[in-house]
């Protein structure tokens, strides 16, 4: 069985395969290297590790064989395809906004995005920040310009880098840019979102309008590319609580949901979506659009993994229940959490593994490959399971 076949099999709810497993990333791309062998080591690693101007080259034969290693040698199911995105699950090009790094430190790094936001991204203690959006207001309206969808440049090289991958038998899947989280990442500030969602709601919808349309557009051309899955990045809620009201998302965000997923499943893909927080409430919702995978399920932000993995009417693959703090706990809690998992995975099938933030600066690489191993154990994972 390949890869791609595995993952689909997962979909299906076949339980006599092994559970996945996908790490959500790591906090910079020397700590993916310290952790990792050297013939692991593929270019770009990271989301920032780019150049000074908005490049979309393809990956490349060379570099796509060193990633597949990478994600064999972390338990990796999917090969996320495009400049950055591999090691950061859920951002990526070309399906979202691309960024340059402007200027750089020891300690870190300025980006620009091609919306004409920044991001500060600090190493040491981790820590990033954006700043200089473009849009404070509906009076702003006017400067939102988004990049061309359409401009072939943009997708150059994707088409044979997944053919490429599909020969070695991955599971290929591309980022796209989050309906409403893109607006806080690109567009306007977080409290400036919060602020007019509210008292400018048509403010708000014009912008989600716009980004929403080319969101589809580049999913078309990411389709025709072969891609597998796309996967995209919608935060809707704290640990406490939704970040809007049911309502609102029903009103605002749920339309263009449902829209990218019947897009993708025409062609008979899937869609990968990534929201944190307690977003129990409408759960159902993203149920009813269609959502082939839901991460991260984070335990500390109010999921029970067991009650969505039993949850009547499921149709997804759950993805997560793993808490933030699984990397600072102890072995042994480490070791009985990953041997729980793995028991409800072959319970109750559409399961994978993942953490809630990625893999934090403190980790050593004894105790990150001792993870990896205990979780091939306890998923029944074996390397001869899989062909190419």
């Amino acid at each position: 069985m390949t890869r791609n076949e595995w993952i689909k099999a997962i979909l299906a709810g076949d339980k006599t395969v092994p559970a996945a497993q996908q790490w959500m990333g790591f906090f910079n791309a020397a700590l993916a290297r310290r952790l990792t062998p050297p013939e692991c080591h593929y270019e770009p690693m990271w989301l920032y590790d780019r150049p000074e101007v908005f490049d979309f080259s393809a990956i490349g034969p060379e570099n796509l064989d060193k990633m597949v290693a990478f994600n064999r040698y972390l338990g990796q199911s999917m090969s996320m395809l495009g400049a950055g995105a591999n090691q950061s699950f859920g951002h990526g090009l070309p399906g979202e906004f691309a960024a340059r790094v402007i200027e750089r430190s020891d300690n870190g790094l300025v980006a620009e995005y091609e919306t004409g936001v920044k991001a500060k991204v600090q190493f040491h203690p981790h820590f990033y920040h954006f700043f200089d959006a473009p849009l404070r207001g509906p009076e702003d309206i006017d400067k939102l310009k988004l990049p061309d969808a359409d401009d072939p440049r943009r997708y150059e090289g994707l088409r044979s880098d997944a053919a490429h991958l599909h020969e070695r038998g991955e599971y290929v899947v591309g980022s796209l840019n989050g309906f409403f989280s893109s607006l806080h990442y690109f567009l306007m500030d977080y409290e400036v979102l919060l602020t007019t969602i509210v008292l400018e709601q048509d403010f708000i919808r014009e912008c989600i309008r716009q980004v929403g349309e080319w969101n589809l557009k580049a999913a078309g051309h990411m389709m025709d590319a072969g891609l597998d899955c796309l996967v995209f990045c919608d935060d809707l809620g704290t640990k406490q609580s939704l970040l809007i009201s049911p309502g609102m998302y029903r009103d605002l965000i749920k339309p263009w949901h449902r829209r990218v997923c019947e897009l993708v499943h025409g062609r008979g893909r899937s869609v990968h979506l990534h929201s944190h927080g307690a977003i129990g409430p409408i759960l159902n919702d993203l149920n009813e659009c269609g959502f082939d995978f839901i991460n991260p399920f984070d335990p500390e932000e109010g999921h029970n993994i067991e009650d969505i993995l039993t949850r009547p009417g499921r149709m997804f693959v759950a993805v997560g229940g793993f808490p933030t703090s699984f990397w600072g706990w102890q072995w042994p809690e480490q070791k009985a959490h990953l041997e729980r998992m793995g028991r409800l995975a072959r319970e109750h099938g559409r399961y994978m593994f993942m953490d809630s933030g990625g893999v934090p600066d403190h980790v050593t690489k004894e105790a990150f490959d001792r993870i990896n191993a205990c979780s091939r154990e306890v998923r029944g994972l074996k390397e001869e399971f899989f062909t190419e």
